[in-house]
């Protein structure tokens, strides 16, 4: 929106500013280059006519026939009774017109010598006036359409733009939750047309996820509900106190494995909340790695780690702990024997990477398996609700890091990489 204000201030101050200033200076230059133009032929007129009088002796008399059959008034005036200044003295005693101008009327003034008098030719002032009344008005239609012009250069990308928002977002709004804007750094509207894509990402996400849900809910929930249908029925029949009690502990089961699976819904519902409260603040990851391997210490599986020089972060302590925990968790729930911890540094970023020694992801699950409820073709005897992988995705994107799944060349397993940016 700052480009957009921007852009029309600016707009606006150009138009209005700089077109008025373009044209003043042509109608000036245009009133300057012709000042006088329209009077000459009554100049030469005048010359010809004040040499003519100059010559005669009844000047008076030629006057009064003069202004019986013409239409330009013509009158005498003693010489000493039109006093000038220094300055046009000079010219006018030399015989060059002088030209006065009122509200109604154009003076040209020429000079008899021989009879000490002014011949004066009256004008009306619509003579002059009239061109240039032609001519500022041609200079105002041009100002006002040269306005519209400029204006609508700069409202066509905008219009263009504000379309292309409309017709994604109608797209959006009948259930095409892939659409997205074009991004292009010279609209005027990037910013909301980045926000919205975000926003439509966002939509996508919860959506997809929601259907996960479901799916896993209705999934998961079906094979304890069965077995718990079949306990009670079982329960009922049986007078036997040690089928009641087996029955019991299997119920009883049951409702256990199903409490878990609302505890992980419900887990992974907070993280989905728009109002999650991130305090970032500064983390040593080697710290924070040690404290997460120091949790996961088993006799079977061997997690190879060495502190690396000091590796310092800007996040949250507490999601990133989830965050490493819940790859350190998979990673041991998919070793054979061995798992490495690396940190590598470059000037601008910090990764830690996570591998194991177990059978890998294929490419083509790699995307898949980061969605919730999701989990790998090797998962037949694992524990789980394949939300751990998906948890780590969600904090790593608050963080603006970048996960990345890999194979592992040292020790043949799966590769997870967690990409930060240097603070």
């Amino acid at each position: 929106m700052k480009k957009l204000t921007f852009s029309l201030i600016l707009i606006v101050i150009f138009s209005i500013i700089g077109l008025g200033w373009v044209l003043d200076n042509l109608f000036s230059q245009y009133q300057s280059h012709n000042k006088y133009d329209e009077l000459k032929p009554y100049k030469e007129l005048g010359t010809i006519l004040a040499k003519t009088l100059n010559q005669q002796t009844n000047i008076e008399e030629f006057i009064n026939d003069w202004q019986t059959q013409n239409v330009v008034e013509v009158t005498l005036l003693n010489l000493n009774a039109f006093p000038l200044p220094e300055s046009l003295q000079k010219k006018f005693y030399q015989g060059e017109p002088l030209t006065l101008e009122s509200e109604n009327s154009i003076f040209i003034h020429f000079i008899l010598p021989k009879k000490d008098k002014i011949l004066i030719v009256t004008l009306p002032a619509q003579t002059k006036k009239h061109d240039n009344n032609l001519l500022k008005l041609a200079f105002t239609a041009i100002f006002y359409i040269a306005i519209l012009l400029i204006l609508f250069i700069w409202l066509y990308p905008l219009i263009k733009h504000l379309r292309q928002l409309r017709k994604t977002a109608k797209a959006f709004g009948e259930g095409k939750l892939e659409k997205r804007i074009p991004i292009n750094s010279t609209s005027y509207i990037t910013d909301i047309e980045v926000e919205f894509n975000k926003m439509a990402q966002r939509i996508e996400t919860l959506v997809s996820d929601n259907k996960l849900l479901g799916n896993a809910v209705s999934h998961d929930l079906r094979t304890p509900l069965a077995r718990l249908r079949f306990g009670i029925e079982a329960l009922e029949e049986t007078t036997n106190p040690q089928l009641r009690d087996k029955y019991q502990k299997h119920i009883s089961k049951d409702i256990d494995e199903m409490e878990k699976l609302v505890a992980v819904l419900l887990n992974y519902a907070r993280l989905e909340q728009a109002m999650v409260t991130i305090e970032k603040r500064d983390i040593n990851l080697n710290n924070l790695i040690s404290d997460c391997i120091n949790t996961k210490i088993s006799s079977d599986i061997t997690i190879q780690w060495l502190k690396s020089e000091p590796a310092i972060i800007i996040g949250d302590i507490n999601y990133l702990t989830m965050l490493f925990n819940n790859l350190l968790s998979n990673a041991q729930q998919y070793s054979n024997k061995t798992i490495s911890v690396d940190i590598k540094q470059t000037k601008t970023e910090i990764s830690v990477i996570v591998a194991d020694d177990g059978p890998g992801i294929i490419k083509e699950k790699r995307h898949e398996i980061l969605k919730p409820f999701t989990r790998g073709d090797n998962t037949l005897n694992k524990h789980g609700y394949g939300i751990g992988l998906a948890i780590v995705a969600r904090i790593a994107l608050w963080h603006d890091a970048i996960l990345k799944i890999d194979d592992s060349k040292q020790l043949g397993g799966a590769e997870f990489s967690i990409t930060f940016k240097k603070h």
